[in-house]
């Protein structure tokens, strides 16, 4: 039962030495009181006290945690839980109700990795805002699993997977109070993220050749403005040759199974303009004869009776075929789909060949919406273009690339004001 505490309570020194004079750093016995206040029937002042064994920095914390146990209703159970066990525990728990999917795990994995080379070893109920403010300390210096300094965002990121591990501890009644509430979050300070010229874009799509299944992929991740894994999401079933659309619904997992976009703004029908159908077409062509050779149960013949190539059919010795719908667009010779990470890699080896070494895929998309920007697509249309669920990250994109034409107007009116002087 929940009951209302007074005050902070207090610690009193029971180990004090045979002249009673033993400094508070030399003892290791305490008692810790919380008052309860005046009991309204008998008019008496009530307490609550315990025993604690350990330093002084111990015993407060130790009585911070006993008052919200009292203020919460709730006894915090003694185990042996640290960090590093508790988070892992944390993380596969959640996987296993269904809460996140495998890649957001390893995602937070990672992150509670991070701090967990700091403090992994600390029981959860040893660590305090002091402890954590010192490791965030130590990670910015270089102090972490990778030996180089860690960014504000990352750390920003670890302070919030730290925040929520935490208070399911609390929840749970495995702490007393969660030490994030009182560390200032970190400050994210990633720069601005940059976008391509539009002369290096168009050098980029006209040097990628879509007839190979990762330069496909990245044609579309430039050109639509995809996800990486919404790229490889995308089968042949979601592109209409005859009405121009692409319809992204579905993106990969780290085992290259399809899944729903996380929201509805996930789900978005794209207009596919000619040059890039003719592309995915040429894609098409190229890993048709191969499906037929090797996997013909994945295609089949379309019969026509007009003289036309009916839309999205592949002509092989004057005959049409096509590909199940469900074959990924970006499939190898055997019709399986990539792996993300076949993608990454990919791409780290070959975006030298482009002149875009350190880009990464999702500076392509990035680079899609900044250019559309440019050229006045509403900010609304962007949202829906990108599959975003939050505005404000649209226009971010949408206000950076409008100041930076603006300044450029302002500089141009700043030449004239010079030449009329």
């Amino acid at each position: 039962m929940a009951e209302k505490t007074n005050g902070k309570g207090s610690i009193y020194q029971l180990d004090k030495g045979k002249d009673g004079k033993k400094p508070k750093s030399k003892c290791r016995k305490w008692r810790l009181v919380v008052s309860l206040g005046k009991d309204p029937h008998t008019g008496k002042y009530r307490q609550k006290a315990k025993n604690f064994n350990g330093t002084y920095t111990q015993a407060q914390r130790e009585l911070r945690a006993f008052v919200a146990q009292i203020e919460g209703g709730n006894l915090v159970k003694r185990n042996g839980w640290t960090f590093n066990s508790y988070a892992k525990h944390y993380v596969d728990t959640r996987v296993a109700a269904g809460e996140i999917q495998e890649r957001t795990a390893n995602s937070l994995r990672g992150t509670l990795r991070a701090l967990g080379y700091r403090i992994g070893e600390l029981r959860l109920q040893e660590i305090t805002p002091e402890i954590i403010e010192a490791a965030y300390i130590d990670l910015r210096a270089g102090e972490s699993l990778s030996g180089k300094p860690l960014s504000g965002r990352t750390l920003y990121n670890i302070n919030l997977s730290a925040y929520l591990m935490f208070q399911s501890a609390k929840e749970k009644g495995i702490v007393g109070e969660n030490p994030l509430e009182k560390v200032p979050m970190p400050k994210k300070d990633t720069k601005e993220k940059e976008s391509l010229t539009a002369a290096a874009y168009s050098a980029l799509i006209s040097a990628l050749d879509p007839a190979e299944r990762f330069q496909c992929a990245v044609l579309l991740c430039a050109t639509l403005g995809l996800r990486r894994s919404e790229s490889l999401g995308l089968s042949w079933g979601d592109v209409d040759f005859a009405n121009g659309t692409v319809n992204v619904h579905a993106s990969t997992d780290d085992h290259a199974g399809l899944k729903e976009p996380k929201t509805e703004a996930g789900f978005r029908l794209l207009p596919m303009p000619e040059q890039l159908a003719a592309a995915i077409m040429r894609r098409k062509e190229a890993v048709m004869p191969s499906l037929i050779k090797y996997h013909p149960d994945l295609v089949f013949r379309v019969l026509s009776t007009d003289s036309e190539r009916p839309a999205g059919c592949v002509e092989i010795d004057g005959k049409y075929y096509d590909v199940d719908g469900k074959v990924a667009v970006c499939c190898d010779d055997d019709g399986e789909r990539p792996l993300p990470d076949s993608l990454s890699r990919w791409w780290a080896r070959h975006r030298k060949d482009y002149g875009l070494e350190g880009w990464t895929l999702h500076g392509l998309r990035h680079t899609f919406l900044s250019l559309a920007a440019a050229q006045g697509v509403h900010p609304s249309v962007m949202m829906r273009l990108a599959g975003h669920k939050n505005p404000n990250i649209t226009m971010k994109i949408y206000t950076h690339v409008n100041m930076e034409s603006k300044r450029e107007a302002m500089d141009a009116m700043q030449a004239a004001y010079m030449l009329a002087g």
